[in-house]
């Protein structure tokens, strides 16, 4: 029976795992974007009183409200604010998207921070003006510094894509609910559901480890 059950419910399951890993990838790549560049403003060498304020301002806000909370709000509040609908799938990119740069910013604060100073210097000396330090010298050495911390944080996001299920993102979580919901047959289904989320998170976690062996990055 169990295996009948699973064999008849797994192309819903892969469907609802695509679409956890769709939420994920958009979400970490608006995060990435926007973290960096918060965190690179957020640095000790490139800091201003104005942007310290607006960007811890907002991480503090952000880090200390339930990720659960902001989904609530990007979905039924925004619309209101801006006059335009979301559907389930836009609003829950676009929390967990927010959600994510918040933290990605103070990873790379960190690792922008823990460069010595003598880096700055010596690519000053050499000619180069702060953007070039940036992005011939910095970041490179950034990115290796927090490539750990930047995988916890995408392997935390793909499990956390399933509280959208509660605006009715069609995602894994949401999939299994409603099967178990209609088979009655909760352990074999969440087992299965909980397998696919290993897979996802322990493919980051080779990929990350993989890159950092190779020394891609």
């Amino acid at each position: 029976m169990e295996g009948s059950l699973l064999i008849k419910s797994l192309p819903l399951l892969l469907q609802g795992a695509l679409t956890t890993i769709q939420i994920a990838v958009y979400s970490i790549a608006i995060g990435l974007c926007g973290g960096i560049l918060m965190g690179v403003l957020n640095s000790t060498k490139m800091q201003n009183s104005f942007s310290t304020i607006v960007i811890n301002g907002f991480v503090w806000i952000i880090r200390g409200t339930p990720l659960f909370v902001q989904v609530l709000i990007i979905y039924y509040g925004l619309p209101e604010m801006i006059g335009v609908a979301l559907t389930p799938f836009t609003a829950g990119v676009i929390a967990l998207s927010i959600n994510s740069t918040a933290y990605i910013s103070e990873i790379v604060r960190g690792g922008i921070n823990a460069i010595p100073e003598g880096q700055w210097e010596a690519a000053y000396v050499i000619g180069l003006n702060p953007g070039q330090t940036l992005k011939g010298i910095i970041l490179p050495q950034m990115l290796r510094i927090s490539l750990p911390s930047i995988t916890n944080e995408l392997t935390s996001l793909i499990k956390e894509t399933s509280i959208l299920m509660v605006i009715g993102v069609a995602e894994l979580t949401k999939v299994s609910k409603d099967i178990v919901a209609r088979e009655l047959d909760p352990l074999t289904i969440y087992l299965a559901t909980a397998a696919l989320y290993l897979v996802m998170t322990g493919s980051i976690s080779l990929f990350a480890q993989y890159i950092n062996k190779e020394k891609v990055l």
